[in-house]
């Protein structure tokens, strides 16, 4: 059922307060964390050895990380490549480039206050942390649109867009990793929406793609590989729907992989600089060995099991396998994004750590969070939803976004080990083992 311009306008200023909303939460949980942090820190963990390269470059104008790591990381947690040198005697930073590329701005903006407010203007300090963090967030939150817009743009219901947007950032683990911004996840997520966006824009008839646009596509793609290496694994979705949307020229597509290439290559090259030798794998001896038990675990274990820990996924993938069998229009689509979505099942879960260490949830599953609902929102738009089962899904959507606050507070105040050694019920269960004590 097509929207007036007056319902239509409606719904997209309420999605707008949502958003809002979400963002202003994002921003308290930041100045709430700060402040029970002694240190006054909201870069840590692994996002430091991401922001070390920004910092390092744009401030010490060099790649040598020792200082970087020194000033960034607690003694207690040095990440254990600190004890590995490259060849040419630089320290391994095992972390892809694309999210410091992300963080200069907010760096940059960081320095001037840190400079202009007498803080030391380190690349560690308060303005640093608060200014490159808000960047992030402000940056997801806001592509947050960007998908909106794009899922309208496809087909997808109005309310549906919207219901699907809001449950993709508060009713997943994504949710957490929207305020621990220094992450690739959030920093994937905003890069993905931006591309679906841009490709919902493309023109349809025999009109070529600007070659600006073309461009632009191609380089949003490459910075995805630089962001995660496995984001590339979007690839076969992105392309088919960015087929399925025109017919593309040779010439588009020489531009778009000409973009693509080119940024993707400052990956090698910042290897080459940092090893002495060509390389295109950052990590040093990390490694893809854990075979089947760990496809199986990264989706269905007590360590992490995305399907176990957030639902929403599983809700998603099946919605989208109903596209496959479903709608002939639509099925080339959602075999795409389920051809998507098992690459990462398969990269993933014979990664050595396919429970992705400290984690909510299984993080490394979160940039396929843009992929599936919009196909997921095209299967509930398209197909004619009675009304008993709007209503069913709409109140599963309200479910997993309580379930999801509920486990993330848990997390957040480590009633479980955030490591995936607890068991299911150790995390479903927490609140009522801290109110048993």
């Amino acid at each position: 059922m097509s929207d007036t311009p007056s319902t239509a306008g409606k719904y997209d200023r309420l999605y707008m307060v949502a958003l809002a909303l979400v963002l202003a939460g994002s921003l308290a949980v930041t100045v709430f964390a700060t402040k029970l942090r002694e240190d006054k820190r909201i870069i840590i963990g692994d996002a430091n050895g991401y922001y070390a390269w920004a910092r390092s470059v744009l401030l010490d104008h060099d790649i040598d990380f020792r200082n970087d790591y020194q000033l960034l990381f607690p003694p207690a947690q040095m990440p254990s490549e600190t004890k590995v040198l490259t060849p040419r005697g630089l320290m391994v930073n095992k972390y892809p480039v694309g999210v410091a590329i992300l963080e200069v701005p907010g760096l940059l903006l960081g320095h001037a206050v840190a400079t202009l407010a007498g803080h030391p203007a380190d690349g560690a300090s308060l303005p640093y942390q608060i200014s490159v963090i808000w960047s992030m967030i402000l940056y997801c939150v806001a592509s947050f649109y960007f998908l909106y817009l794009a899922l309208v743009s496809f087909g997808v219901d109005r309310r549906w867009a919207a219901g699907l947007c809001i449950i993709a950032l508060v009713g997943t683990n994504l949710v957490h990793y929207v305020v621990d911004a220094g992450m690739s996840h959030a920093a994937g997520v905003t890069v993905t929406n931006t591309l679906l966006f841009i490709i919902s824009r493309l023109p349809r008839s025999e009109r070529r793609v600007p070659g600006l646009l073309g461009l632009v596509m191609g380089v949003l793609v490459g910075l995805l590989f630089l962001i995660r290496n496995t984001n590339i694994l979007l690839l076969p979705f992105l392309v088919v729907l960015a087929w399925r949307q025109r017919r593309w020229r040779t010439a588009e597509v020489l531009t778009a992989l000409a973009g693509a290439l080119g940024v993707a290559a400052i990956q090698p090259v910042t290897l080459y600089l940092l090893w002495g030798q060509w390389r295109l794998s950052t990590y040093p001896s990390e490694h893809f060995g854990a075979g089947l038990k760990g496809v199986v675990g990264t989706i269905f274990s007590h360590r992490h099991g995305l399907f176990v820990y957030n639902p929403w996924y599983a809700a998603l993938l099946l919605l989208t396998g109903c596209a496959v069998f479903r709608r002939k229009g639509l099925s080339g689509l959602a075999i795409a994004a389920v051809g998507s979505f098992a690459l990462f099942v398969v990269a993933n879960g014979t990664w050595w750590c396919w429970w992705f260490g400290h984690s909510f949830g299984n993080r490394a599953f979160i940039e396929t969070l843009p992929i599936l609902s919009l196909v997921a929102g095209l299967q509930v738009s398209q197909n004619g939803m009675t009304r008993r089962r709007t209503a069913f899904l709409v109140a599963l959507m309200c479910a997993l976004v309580a379930l999801n606050f509920y486990l993330w507070a848990g997390y957040l105040i480590s009633a479980y080990p955030r490591d995936g050694s607890n068991s299911v019920a150790q995390a479903y269960l927490w609140l009522l083992h801290r109110s048993g004590r």
